[in-house]
């Protein structure tokens, strides 16, 4: 291995017993996981070391000392600016109608889209390459690197290498196919941002050249600005700024609106379909609320989400009542399926309301690791949910093209089936739906 130059790729230690993992099921547990972050660490910090070098050790959920806490007030001070609320509703609401337009079809006079493949991955990938400049080729930027649906299955690939890599036997080829394409999108965003950090009449010649006209067209250089302002380099805000903010960003959000649109086509939440439809048309601040209040719950009942901690204390967990005791070096595990229906905090937790106040909510994850995206995600949920919940008599595709084909895993959780059936992937990848009516014109 050495004369091939690959010792570095293996482990040459002795195996090792891997001991089982701490679960945890209850709002009260994951609540105390999380808001402990000193005691229960982050366990991502190593792959997104390995997969983008210093950078990925410096990304703000690598870690959890005062750097990486400071490192998440750098990029929410970028990420956030004047009027971000309505620049991200207006880009989300094109953006998810056009898709619709460009991607629908009608089979025997019935409209019909593949609304994962085509639009809800699609619409996170278009705001990821608005914000952060990443080289994706449309009509409108001829002259990106990657198609829609590359981009997409290249950051899921990264962010599955970091987040989901728990099968030791399948953890080596995934590592490093994850860190090949991190390392040849890395480069791409890396040129991007040397671009944008060029001063004067340069300057001026490279932004001319830069393509994208949407709500949200001077967000990613001026982005970069901020953080070349602040006074971190070409190189750190490449890699740990924006490529693992944009993966830890897209497959997740992508991955909810799927859900919480199949709960409200289910027979369980189809009731529900009027309701939305109603408020979606209103188009007021006070339906928009609705709306996001109905996203909410759909992600609440519907959601796969969880979290993974090392301890590094000895402890006792309350998880509802049952005592857990954790030593350090254990990986404890929360699971926010069962904590998403925890009565204590949502009564009649099997059902819809759209009371519920907001801060109720777990899935964007609570204490120092709290989502940095989660005010931009609930209005970007708001604006797809609104769009596509306006169209009339919604519903699943007929036959077994409606059916979001997933495999139940223990704790809630699922995995799905590739469109071709062969094999499995952790988020949703195809999903078709029906409606009646034309489409709202596109605004000019």
């Amino acid at each position: 291995m050495r004369e091939l130059g690959r010792e570095l790729d293996y482990s040459w230690d002795q195996p090792n017993f891997i001991p089982p993992r701490v679960n945890l099921t209850s709002y009260v547990g994951a609540k105390y996981l999380l808001e402990h972050g000193q005691q229960f660490n982050v366990t991502w910090g190593e792959a997104l070391g390995f997969l983008m070098g210093k950078g990925g050790l410096d990304f703000m959920l690598s870690g959890d000392s005062k750097f990486h806490s400071q490192q998440n007030k750098t990029m929410g001070k970028a990420l956030y600016r004047e009027n971000w609320h309505q620049n991200i509703k207006k880009f989300y609401e094109e953006t998810t109608l056009k898709l619709l337009h460009q991607k629908s079809f009608k089979i025997a006079g019935t409209n019909m889209v593949d609304i994962t493949r085509d639009v809800g991955n699609l619409a996170h990938i278009h705001f990821a390459a608005s914000m952060f400049s990443l080289p994706l080729k449309t009509e409108e930027t001829p002259h990106g690197v990657f198609s829609e649906q590359e981009l997409y299955m290249v950051i899921a690939v990264i962010f599955v290498g970091i987040f989901f890599d728990l099968d030791p036997a399948k953890s080596f080829p995934l590592r490093h196919a994850a860190r090949a394409v991190s390392q040849q999108l890395g480069k791409l965003i890396e040129a991007n941002v040397h671009s944008v950090s060029m001063t004067g009449i340069v300057a001026g010649v490279v932004d001319r050249f830069r393509e994208n006209q949407n709500p949200l067209a001077d967000y990613g250089v001026h982005m970069i600005r901020r953080l070349l302002e602040s006074g971190l380099g070409v190189s750190e805000i490449t890699w740990s700024q924006i490529l693992p903010t944009a993966v830890a960003m897209v497959p997740n959000q992508a991955q909810v609106f799927t859900q919480l649109l199949d709960y409200y086509l289910s027979d369980e939440g189809k009731q529900h379909l009027p309701a939305i439809n109603k408020y979606a048309k209103m188009d007021t601040p006070e339906g928009d609320d609705k709306i996001l209040h109905y996203a909410m719950e759909g992600i609440r009942l519907n959601g796969t989400f969880g979290s993974y901690r090392e301890s590094t204390v000895h402890d006792t967990i309350n998880d509802g009542g049952r005592q857990v005791p954790v030593k350090p070096g254990d990986k404890i595990f929360c699971s926010f399926v069962q904590a998403n229906r925890d009565p204590e905090v949502f009564p009649s937790p099997n059902t819809v309301r759209t009371d519920r106040p907001l801060e109720s909510y777990i899935h964007y994850g609570m204490g120092p690791h709290t989502c940095l995206g989660r005010d931009a995600s609930r209005v970007a949920l708001t604006a797809m949910l609104k769009v596509v919940g306006r169209l009339d008599n919604l519903r699943r595709a007929p036959g077994p093209a409606g059916e979001l084909k997933k495999i139940p895993r223990p704790g809630g959780f699922y995995i799905y089936m590739r469109a071709d059936h062969g094999s499995y992937f952790p988020f949703p990848l195809t999903w078709k739906i029906c409606w009646d009516g034309d489409l709202p014109p596109l605004k000019n």
